[in-house]
């Protein structure tokens, strides 16, 4: 990596990492400050901006308008996304690594992904899970007729939760909910459900896929242990005090709640709501304020 290159980056806006849908909502185009940035996304429906991304035709900027990969000098291990919904998503699930048909040996990533709520409309949920007793077959009917919300495990959506989702676990996220992802580098979703929007559903794919035994790992502010690990997410929640790590990868840097600050080698970033950070390198630490929440999160091959 040239030293030049900050060990701390921020996202710069990418028309290819700008996803307007029909079930984005309005914030993300309200929080960000006005100029070019803001007059990209004025009046539009955005559903998820990609902040850190190296997928071909999905890349983002950083670093003076630079792609992310030729800052790097190589793909980086995650994707990290930001969520805005005025609707409910779709219903759905993701594979978990296979092989790759198209290159002997290889592996493709399956998508193993987290959520950490940023904000959320009084009574806003999200479903992570199938509840017990519920089997494929169930989950087959339920998708067809359209009561598949009802076989989910439901979560009320607050400032601060943090949702770790394996592949295979059938998920949604509802409206009314600004939230960050970080996730395994693969943009690979079956949907079983999408209350008649009439987009392609795959729930042939989906029931392959799912595993109905396949549950979330949920944090809440308050809860004891700082730290969710899946098969390849890994989450660490960083409360008021001094904090100081020794990075050897990629880190994410995410302010659950309030504002905290960032430095590393003479690089300082502010860390809320929605303005992520990458921590790419060497020591780095953290000052969280009294009543402020920070996430760090890693994606391990």
């Amino acid at each position: 990596m040239p030293a030049a290159v900050p060990a701390l980056l921020s996202p710069e806006l990418a028309p290819e990492t700008i996803k307007e849908t029909r079930w984005g909502g309005r914030r993300l185009a309200e929080r960000l400050s006005e100029g070019p940035a803001h007059a990209q996304l004025r009046g539009r429906s955005v559903g998820e901006l990609w902040q850190f991304s190296t997928l071909p035709g999905h890349e983002s900027l950083t670093h003076g308008g630079r792609r992310l990969g030729d800052v790097l000098g190589r793909p980086l291990p995650f994707l990290a996304k930001l969520i805005d919904t005025a609707l409910p998503l779709s219903v759905q699930v993701h594979p978990d690594d296979r092989p790759d048909p198209s290159r002997p040996g290889a592996i493709l990533p399956g998508k193993e992904e987290a959520w950490i709520v940023l904000d959320a409309d009084p009574g806003a949920r999200l479903w992570a899970g199938v509840r017990p007793g519920v089997d494929r077959d169930q989950l087959a009917r339920a998708a067809e007729d359209g009561s598949i919300v009802a076989c989910l495990e439901e979560h009320v959506a607050t400032p601060g939760l943090v949702v770790l989702v394996p592949a295979g676990t059938v998920h949604a996220i509802g409206a009314g909910i600004l939230l960050a992802e970080i996730q395994q580098p693969s943009d690979c979703t079956y949907r079983l459900y999408d209350y008649g929007s009439g987009r392609p559903l795959h729930v042939e794919s989906a029931l392959a896929t799912l595993d109905v035994s396949a549950r979330p790992q949920l944090w809440r502010p308050g809860d004891a242990s700082p730290h969710l690990r899946g098969a390849h997410v890994e989450l660490e929640l960083l409360g008021p005090g001094e904090h100081a790590r020794e990075l050897d990868e990629p880190t994410l840097l995410v302010g659950a709640r309030g504002t905290a600050t960032a430095r590393a080698d003479g690089s300082e970033r502010r860390i809320g709501g929605i303005d992520l950070s990458l921590a790419v390198r060497g020591p780095l630490a953290i000052h969280v304020p009294d009543g402020a929440l920070v996430a760090l999160g890693r994606v391990h091959a």
